[in-house]
């Protein structure tokens, strides 16, 4: 058995798509699309902020035309081939430039958290306000508040796709504002077992400093508690 460290994403741009298997990207992806449709708007164009693999892109692309920025030049790699009519750069979204704007932008799965500070999110959301089109909408998908984040907390899931059996163990911690979640992981194939290590830190942001943060970048917002999967999704638009 291999074991190795990784620094976050190096692994999951490897077997992300194992990791999440679990995700019901179609269903959010129509929830997306619910929120889309509340705007009253006949929108088309949609950038997709830290992109990931685009499992989302892949069940919104027939509706929109979809592009996608992400950190991970392997996740930007993967999300080409699962949609090949969108344009994809690795691009850091707190301070990206593109040359177009779009009628929608969309930041899921928690993606904002990893801005980790309050100066990097009012500037994150600038780079968003600026991208967007006058009558646009943004779409972002919240990290946890730091009242429900539990220090100490195990979790353990196992999945299998396509041959790969996965079983992953997290432990929580905290320093400060900045939730920490330690992975360690098992892959097994018909190739042996590998045994991976990976950190993420996302910053733990309260409603009202994100609302505070919206408003700070020149956006009105609305905050829906419930969200995708329970955590809540920011629907913003430009201050008129």
């Amino acid at each position: 058995m291999r074991k190795v460290g990784v620094s976050m994403f190096d692994l999951s741009s490897k077997y992300y798509d194992v990791i999440y298997s679990f995700k019901d990207y179609e269903q959010e992806a129509q929830q997306v699309r619910q929120y889309i449709k509340r705007q009253g708007k006949d929108y088309r164009t949609v950038l997709d902020v830290a992109c990931g693999t685009a499992e989302h892109a892949f069940f919104l692309k027939q509706h929109y035309t979809i592009d996608g920025i992400d950190l991970n030049p392997e996740f930007v790699s993967i999300a080409k081939s699962k949609n090949p009519d969108g344009h994809y750069s690795v691009a850091d979204m707190t301070r990206f430039r593109l040359d177009r704007k779009y009628d929608v932008i969309l930041c899921l799965f928690s993606s904002i958290g990893y801005v980790k500070t309050l100066d990097l999110l009012v500037q994150t959301l600038t780079q968003f306000k600026e991208h967007l089109n006058e009558d646009g909408v943004i779409l972002v998908e919240p990290w946890l508040t730091p009242d429900v984040w539990t220090t100490g907390r195990v979790d353990t899931i196992v999945t299998e796709r396509r041959g790969i059996h996965m079983s992953r163990m997290s432990h929580s911690d905290r320093e400060g504002d900045i939730s920490i979640m330690r992975f360690e992981y098992l892959f097994g194939s018909e190739h042996g077992i590998e045994h991976y290590t990976e950190e993420h830190r996302l910053g733990l942001f309260t409603v009202k400093e994100l609302i505070e943060a919206f408003q700070e970048a020149g956006l009105r917002v609305e905050h829906d508690p419930k969200g995708l999967i329970g955590r809540g999704m920011y629907i913003a638009r430009n201050v008129k």
